[in-house]
């Protein structure tokens, strides 16, 4: 097989430190995010596909979203030589955490998780954790994802993307949301009970997170859309009966959507009533578009305008640094 045409654009570097570097191929770009840790661990935000034309509302691609171009599933060769471009020239931890919460939908291409997994298993001497954010969790690559635990010891944690405790909201600003959140969150119930009895991946997991939890929800609050009485009650519910540790993600506003002013008011009636732990979280490096629904969308959507290229133009200026 033809290797496949590669080549960087370029290095971003965030206020709080966090870096992008951005590839492109012949199929699109890739883009990985180097979240950096003072315990030793290098944290990399991993796309798992060329663009995203999934449409969730609360995404900073959706918002400008190019009909026309393809999501293309990034093969594991590219994302290995992305990768091993930053290992070898930047990384000197001892502890390596992909985690694929970046452009696309980790369920609809699992293959390059596993690969991943084969390749960093086989060819680093080093301490490999994974994980991955999906919003649909579909049953067939989750199977697969179960028999690799169980077979091969993958340490995967796994964090659901749900965004509203209603099944008719969350699939409106979900469109992609085809299993329901019951099937979704007795699936990471599952999941949890699985991954628990394997002390391969729990010593794993303990050494990447505070807790060695293999499954956790993530919500970001946002005004008028998910943050109202209604919801809130509903998942204190969700919290009582799963039990599952649940991550407040504070939302990167786009133009059309805004971060709740109840988000501490949230967290801290979660905190007293969910029933399972509960943190707020600010994601890093959100000028550069570090994780999951706030991406740099310049190499994604071009400059088709004066005022798009202007804006591109100064970003570029601010954040690029020599690769």
């Amino acid at each position: 097989m033809q290797k496949e045409k590669f080549k960087i654009l370029g290095r971003f570097r965030d206020e709080d430190g966090t870096e992008k570097f951005v590839f492109e191929t012949e199929n699109g770009i890739i883009e990985v995010t180097w979240i950096k840790n003072k315990e030793g661990i290098a944290v990399f935000c991993l796309p798992t596909h060329h663009y995203c034309s999934l449409g969730c509302k609360f995404c900073h691609i959706t918002e400008e979203n190019d009909k026309t171009r393809q999501m293309v599933p990034i093969s594991a060769e590219s994302m290995i030589e992305a990768l091993k471009f930053v290992l070898d020239n930047y990384i000197h931890d001892n502890k390596f955490l992909f985690s694929f919460m970046g452009v696309g939908e980790p369920f609809l291409n699992i293959d390059l998780v596993f690969n991943l997994y084969d390749y960093f298993k086989k060819n680093i001497d080093k301490t490999v954790g994974f994980a991955l954010a999906s919003m649909v969790l579909l049953p067939q690559p989750f199977k697969r994802i179960i028999e690799k635990v169980k077979n091969e010891n993958l340490p995967l944690k796994i964090h659901f993307s749900l965004h509203s405790p209603l099944d008719k909201i969350r699939k409106d600003i979900i469109p992609s949301a085809s299993t329901t959140i019951a099937q979704c969150l007795n699936a990471l119930k599952n999941y949890q009970t699985i991954v628990s009895s394997n002390p391969v991946v729990i010593k794993n997991l303990s050494q990447f997170h505070k807790r060695p939890d293999a499954v956790e929800i993530h919500y970001t609050v946002i005004d008028k859309i998910n943050d109202s009485d209604k919801d809130l009650t509903k998942i204190i519910e969700l919290g009582k009966k799963y039990k599952i540790p649940l991550k407040i993600l504070k939302f990167n506003p786009t133009k059309s959507l805004n971060r709740s002013p109840r988000t501490e008011f949230w967290f801290n009636e979660l905190s007293k009533n969910y029933g399972a732990p509960v943190c707020l979280y600010a994601p890093p490096g959100p000028n550069i578009g570090s994780s999951c629904g706030q991406f740099t969308k310049h190499y994604y959507l071009g400059s088709n305008s004066p005022k798009e290229l202007k804006e591109f133009k100064a970003w570029k200026k601010q954040y690029e640094i020599p690769i």
